[in-house]
Formats: structure tokens, C-alpha cells, sequence
């Protein structure tokens, strides 16, 4: 078997590095959302990373996170890592452009639930395109 068969390819790779563009959203449609999977080394490394300096009020006895701060930690990632740009949010009719900072503010506030639960199911999609390509490359 030819090892170039069983490798991932530079272009699966930079698509895991460098986010995919999810249009197929239930909940949000006309909305489309580049992002990372939650399986990226990057969101993977910053979860990770906030997880070990959460501070001792954030665990419970027994050294586990708690809830809320699982969730901060859910939420920053997001922000942070997974969402990279969008295209067709609007306010009013009117688009609103990408910003990181607008990302964030929505994000990490309860009031932004909806929406990151809408990021979160993109980056399931693009974990799940991931996947078939990989799969495509071994049944090849």
C-alpha cells in the first residue's frame, strides 16, 4: 500500500489548520460560517490550556471543573478559536461585517446562546466533513 494513500493530504490539513465555510445551517439559514472543527489542534490546545489554569474556585472537590466553568471555557474557545469569519448576519437588513470583538461580546454573554449554539453545530459540520475526507482517503 502506497503511504500517500493512507496520509492526510496538504489541502485536508490546511482545511483543519485554516477552518471550512458551513453554509448549511437549520437554525440560521442565509448564514454562513467559516470555522474551525472541534477537533483542530488549535481549539483542542486552547481548551486544554484554559482548563489547567482555571483557578481552584472554578473546581469542585474533587479537582473537576464546574459547570460554569466549563461553559466560560466553551464560550472563549469559541470566540477565540473556533469562529473565524461569517458572511450573511445582518441587523435590521443590514450586514454586519466580521469583527472578532462582536464575536466575542455575543459569545461569551448569555444572551448569545442561540448563536453559539448555531457556531458550535457549524463546527460539529465541518468535524463531520473532516471525517469524510479522511474516510474517502482510506476507502481509496
Amino acid at each position: 500500500m502506497d503511504i500517500n494513500e493512507i496520509l492526510l493530504n496538504e489541502e485536508t490539513i490546511a482545511k483543519i489548520d485554516d477552518g471550512v465555510w458551513i453554509d448549511d445551517i437549520a437554525e440560521a439559514p442565509g448564514l454562513r460560517l467559516k470555522v474551525r472543527g472541534w477537533s483542530s489542534e488549535k481549539v483542542q490546545a486552547l481548551k486544554s490550556f484554559k482548563e489547567r489554569r482555571a483557578s481552584r474556585k472554578e473546581r469542585d472537590v474533587s479537582g473537576n471543573l464546574v459547570h460554569t466553568a466549563q461553559i466560560r471555557i466553551v464560550r472563549e474557545v469559541v470566540a477565540e478559536v473556533v469562529l473565524l469569519d461569517w458572511e450573511g448576519l445582518t441587523d435590521a437588513g443590514q450586514p454586519i461585517p466580521y469583527s472578532k470583538e462582536m464575536a466575542r461580546k455575543w459569545l461569551t454573554s448569555r444572551a448569545g446562546d442561540k448563536f453559539l449554539g448555531i457556531v458550535s453545530e457549524a463546527a460539529t459540520q465541518a468535524d463531520n466533513l473532516l471525517e469524510d475526507a479522511a474516510e474517502e482517503l482510506e476507502n481509496n
